[in-house]
């Protein structure tokens, strides 16, 4: 195995961690309905998007392209970490960062189920860890 040093750390290492931190920080109360319409209706005025009356309905799909694009990410940066680290080959990388977003995924998921603001379901595990899977499909076309 490779030696592992300071700024190696910092380019492969810290980014799934953080990612992985991030998701779990924001599985509590931070992340939920309540806190992110806020930040939706900001966002949205911001950007003053013509066509959205209906924050309600359509924050509930912006919140599951959030879990799309951040299981996506998540996939990567730690298929990115373990290829590094195992070889160069895929197979092992692939399937530990794969086993890694699902982890993450059961263990937000049973952290929101501890907050009244919050409801864990399965069905978001599935959608996280499909995000996770296809990604991998889409990385496993391309030369990283």
């Amino acid at each position: 195995m490779k030696a592992l040093t300071v700024p190696q750390f910092c380019r492969y290492w810290l980014p799934p961690l953080v990612l992985t931190a991030g998701i779990l920080i924001f599985s509590g109360d931070l992340g939920s309905s309540a806190n992110t319409k806020k930040v939706l209706d900001w966002l949205l005025a911001l950007l003053s998007l013509p066509g959205i009356e209906r924050l309600e309905e359509s924050q509930g799909y912006l919140r599951k392209a959030g879990h799309i694009l951040a299981y996506g990410t998540l996939y990567y940066a730690w298929f990115r970490a373990w290829l590094w680290r195992l070889s160069p080959r895929r197979g092992a990388p692939t399937l530990v960062a794969l086993a890694l977003c699902l982890l993450v995924a059961l263990l937000d998921e049973g952290h929101q189920a501890l907050f009244p603001s919050r409801t864990g379901c399965l069905s978001d595990v599935a959608l996280d860890f499909s995000a996770a899977a296809l990604a991998a499909l889409a990385f496993s076309w391309k030369r990283i």
